[in-house]
């Protein structure tokens, strides 16, 4: 029986472990650094650990996320117009109903309860929550525009132009308006520079511009170990153009720029992507098969479930351990308790990565049902 892709819903005709342990790893962290912002106190945020949290959560987590839903179409057999078009809207559906259930739902009731109050929520408000830009918008509006790209030229320079001409401009276009809500409402997503836009199409859809190439390139390849070989070259590479970059203009080394991507970030995150990439090539043919490999792949290939559910665990765990008050050990045991919950419950959401009747929608034909299959 074929796989199916978790970001992208098409069926994969092979696996990559290393693309698999680095998806599984990117989600476990995504749940460590937003447990900890949420939930631990600000101090928490700055200690050591918390600096370490952070630190995975960032260029190991989102950018290895749409790094590989570039990857993964060089290894899918259904990459139409309409399959990857209908897969994105669906993406972009579940990120306007994840703002609902992970923050409007649980803070009006927390609100009007008086479990919390609006200072100690602030900055987040209702309309605030429920018109958040986050990984989830930004995934599936993505994968609509590369499914248009495919039509027109296959993964190659013009992947890799168009990536650089997207990040070269984007600290111009990132907050660009127009004055009319005709047009600024529907971009938001895409260039919004509001405070409550985290993750843009622009220029965050140049990751999986390049990580496009870079599967393309892994799937024709008679020896991928090599091609991981020459990633990691490439990444160190681009790792010292990131720290020139760095030297000749300073940015700000903090979420906000980290969220809005500027060219030397994007340079040197892109370089320790491939880094990581390869470090996971390495282990997975170096270190034996164990369950925290089999615990990771699992999780791999339900991402979207394990990223949906564990928002929600994340927004209404917040009534228990409190809206960023715990210290540092609070901190710490909740990541654990929100891996074993987002774990659990994750399982009821897993019709959320491809139900049936978008398969038909996307495939355009009636698709069969097959048996269940109970995990063990």
């Amino acid at each position: 029986m074929q796989a199916s892709d978790a970001i992208t819903g098409a069926t994969t005709r092979e696996r990559v472990r290393a693309f698999d342990l680095a998806r599984g790893l990117a989600v476990l962290f995504m749940i460590g650094v937003h447990v900890l912002w949420h939930w631990g106190a600000p101090d928490t945020w700055t200690s050591p650990v918390g600096q370490v949290i952070s630190l995975l959560g960032g260029p190991t987590a989102a950018p290895v996320f749409m790094f590989l839903m570039g990857a993964s179409l060089a290894f899918s057999s259904r990459t139409s117009f309409r399959w990857l078009a209908v897969r994105g809207l669906w993406l972009l559906w579940l990120g306007y109903l994840l703002n609902f259930l992970r923050g409007v739902i649980p803070a009006y009731l927390g609100l009007t309860t008086g479990v919390v109050t609006p200072e100690q929520i602030a900055p987040f408000t209702l309309p605030w929550l429920a018109t958040t830009v986050d990984v989830h918008h930004m995934a599936g509006l993505s994968l609509i525009a590369i499914a248009a790209l495919r039509m027109a030229a296959r993964p190659g320079w013009v992947w890799l132009g168009l990536a650089a001409g997207i990040v070269l401009a984007g600290p111009f276009l990132r907050g660009l308006e127009f004055g009319t809500p005709l047009l600024d409402g529907p971009l938001t997503p895409i260039l919004g520079g509001a405070p409550n836009v985290y993750y843009a199409v622009v220029p965050w859809i140049a990751f999986p511009l390049v990580g496009g190439v870079f599967g393309s390139i892994m799937a024709r390849a008679t020896d991928r170990t090599r091609v991981f070989r020459w990633g990691a070259l490439i990444g160190v590479a681009l790792c010292m153009a990131g720290i020139g970059l760095f030297v000749v203009n300073p940015p700000v080394f903090d979420v906000n720029t980290y969220w809005r991507m500027p060219p030397s970030y994007f340079v040197s995150i892109t370089g320790l992507v491939l880094l990581w990439l390869f470090a996971c090539d390495l282990a997975v043919r170096r270190v034996r098969a164990n369950r925290a490999f089999d615990f990771l792949y699992g999780w791999s290939g339900r991402v979207i479930a394990i990223y949906f559910t564990h928002w929600v665990v994340v927004g209404w765990g917040a009534g228990i351990f409190g809206f960023r008050s715990q210290p540092l050990s609070g901190a710490l045991i909740g990541i654990v308790v929100a891996i074993v919950a987002t774990s659990w419950l994750s399982r009821f959401a897993v019709g959320l990565e491809m139900p049936r009747w978008l398969e038909r929608l996307g495939s355009g034909r009636t698709v069969p049902r097959e048996p269940a299959v109970i995990a063990r």
